[in-house]
């Protein structure tokens, strides 16, 4: 029975150093985070750090970001020459001749019989026209024709030849 007592007399006094030395080491942080954040423009400093690394953040999203929209023209302006291509095809198989300009292709329209009726389309419903009706490649430039031969490419400067 003594024995049992001197152990738990031991174990009693380990715990108590323990809690003593980890309760000494948790004041110790404590003084040490109270200095650091008890000096002067301290706040400043990290504030200034925190503006710093989230300006680099956004530096490297926005150039991910337009680095995307480029690609993104770029297939799109692919998408659209191929459908302006096709629709001035269409119009010089049914028509036979080349359109006189692009605005023709969105003027004029075309009887396609389907079943038991006509169905009227126009050759080519543009994404985006301006204000005289030119049709406007993504990077919002009318696209070049020339009637005689119905080639399209776009006016964007490194896509000419598309």
């Amino acid at each position: 029975m003594l024995n049992l007592i001197q152990h738990l007399i031991r174990q009693y006094i380990i715990r108590s150093s323990r809690l003593s030395e980890s309760a000494e080491a948790e004041k110790q942080v404590q003084d040490d985070k109270n200095k650091f954040f008890n000096r002067k423009g301290a706040g400043i400093v990290e504030t200034l750090i925190v503006i710093i690394i989230i300006s680099i953040l956004v530096v490297v999203v926005m150039d991910r970001y337009e680095s995307m929209v480029w690609e993104a023209r770029k297939s799109a302006l692919q998408t659209e020459l191929s459908n302006l291509r096709q629709s001035i095809l269409l119009f010089k198989m049914t028509k036979g001749r080349y359109p006189e300009s692009l605005k023709e292709l969105i003027s004029e329209h075309l009887a396609v019989p389907y079943k038991d009726t006509l169905v009227r389309a126009k050759y080519l419903e543009p994404y985006s026209v301006d204000k005289d009706m030119n049709i406007l490649d993504p990077f919002d430039m009318p696209f070049a024709y020339n009637s005689l031969t119905g080639k399209v490419w776009s006016r964007k400067k490194g896509f000419e030849n598309w």
